[in-house]
């Protein structure tokens, strides 16, 4: 008898240990169609919300999807980069009607490396330095018709611009795409994610009554022979193309271990490059003109390094390294109001993350904004203060406490190419202009999948200089 006592205490003792690590994360119960609805209304306060009830690691479910939410540079450390074998990226646009093959953005394991490895000569070195002079040109474009005293929406003007210099550093200077046609690309591929969120998305998706799936295929067609257009002159070129695609299409392995990418996957490159790099650049830069109204202090030392780099005339590329203090503008716009503040990830395995069981297909969605905004890390953290990026950044703040491109091996290929079309956009306008916020209030956000205004941002011109 006594031996049968002490070999269930043994058990006991090595079961325990297995028994916590089998414990779910905390969180609400029931299928969550409420909470599908309160995430589809306002996605930025259903995230703050679960992680005031809950804490900074949370499970919950939404109809026949399983999530869990982490809030912490140090789980969200685990997720991107300690354990990031054990993720791959969520179901949008992995495989959908528009995109059929493994990108940059949706692949994972050896294809995300060989994809990224090969795209990366694209967004470094020479291809950035003909991308710049694209991006100076049409920040000066945007400003011509601009008048001492008029009202505009700075967010839709710079949304259209960002539509432009996509057009020309995506597929060149000969193809003359309207910034319509890409903008009906970006909502086609809005429909389609969707799509991948909604019960039964698939099936409404392929209903041919529905104006959405009528628009979204016709636009996409008709993208479709531009592309591959622009793929056939890249071939057979007989001088070099300073475009993306030109570059993805001779994009080869040094090593030759990886094959290149083929015409369809330059294609849906492409394209997912469009969603991910035009959005939230643009959203950042009209942020970066609502914080610098808003701070009178911040906007004069920046027209200070433009009046002292500049005198006056146009950037050019070289100047880029010259603007320490508008590139700081940028970084603290993203550290305030990053366009993606929550991204996703599909657990491949059964794992662990801080202590707690995550089964096999949860859905672990990385809360980054939070830390961004916490006093923990970032003293006065809800004040605009550029020139905290001039300092020394403190060595014991966590690694993933300030991460608006991602962290680990997916951080954006496309960060380079963002901030300098933020940081020349500034320095074109701000050496002329004044951008006065129109509204006193804060204005009104959408947070469905990026954080971008709702209705716009009307600012008032005030000439700087002729």
């Amino acid at each position: 008898m006594e031996l049968l006592r002490l070999a269930a205490k043994m058990t006991e003792s090595v079961q325990r240990p297995l028994l916590q690590i089998k414990k779910l994360p905390p969180g609400p119960g029931g299928l969550g169609l409420g909470r599908l609805r309160h995430r589809l209304r306002d996605g930025l306060g259903f995230c703050e919300g679960l992680q005031r009830e809950y804490g900074d690691i949370v499970y919950f479910r939404m109809i026949s999807s399983h999530f869990c939410l982490v809030s912490s540079p140090e789980l969200i450390r685990e997720v991107l980069v300690t354990k990031s074998s054990s993720f791959g990226k969520g179901p949008g646009f992995k495989r959908t009607d528009i995109i059929k093959n493994p990108t940059s953005l949706t692949a994972d394991g050896e294809e995300h490396r060989r994809i990224r490895k090969l795209l990366q000569p694209s967004f470094a070195g020479k291809a950035l330095h003909g991308y710049s002079e694209v991006m100076i040109e049409e920040s000066l474009r945007l400003q011509e018709n601009w008048r001492d005293g008029d009202v505009i929406d700075i967010a839709a003007d710079v949304h259209q611009m960002a539509l432009n210099i996509a057009a020309t550093t995506f597929f060149g200077t000969d193809e003359q795409i309207p910034a319509e046609r890409l903008q009906n690309l970006l909502a086609a591929m809005a429909w389609t994610l969707k799509l991948t969120i909604l019960p039964l998305g698939r099936l409404i998706g392929h209903l041919p009554f529905l104006l959405q799936n009528r628009h979204r295929r016709r636009t996409v067609e008709s993208m479709d022979e531009v592309v591959y257009r622009v793929i056939g002159k890249a071939r057979n070129a007989d001088e070099e193309r300073t475009d993306l695609i030109s570059f993805l299409v001779h994009a080869t392995d040094e090593d030759g271990f990886d094959r290149p990418l083929s015409d369809a996957e330059i294609r849906d490159e492409a394209y997912i490059l469009i969603v991910a790099g035009h959005e939230s650049t643009a959203s950042t830069i009209a942020w970066c003109f609502y914080y610098l109204s808003r701070n009178p202090e911040a906007r004069e030392r920046l027209e200070q390094e433009m009046d002292e780099v500049l005198g006056g005339r146009p950037p050019t590329p070289a100047d880029y390294r010259k603007f320490a203090y508008a590139r700081a503008v940028f970084d603290e716009t993203l550290r305030l109001t990053p366009p993606a503040y929550v991204t996703g990830r599909s657990a491949l395995e059964d794992c662990e993350i801080g202590g707690y069981h995550v089964p096999k297909g949860t859905n672990v969605q990385t809360f980054w904004r939070l830390p961004q905004r916490s006093e923990q890390y970032f003293p006065e953290a809800e004040t605009f203060k550029p020139e905290r990026w001039l300092e020394p950044q403190p060595p014991e703040r966590p690694t993933c406490a300030y991460i608006p491109f991602g962290g680990g091996a997916r951080h954006c290929v496309g960060a380079g190419f963002a901030k300098m079309e933020g940081v020349f956009t500034l320095a074109s306008i701000c050496r002329r202009w004044r951008l006065d916020v129109v509204s006193p209030g804060f204005p009104e956000v959408m947070t469905l999948g990026f954080y971008r205004f709702k209705h716009g941002l009307p600012v008032t011109l005030v000439a700087r200089r002729p």
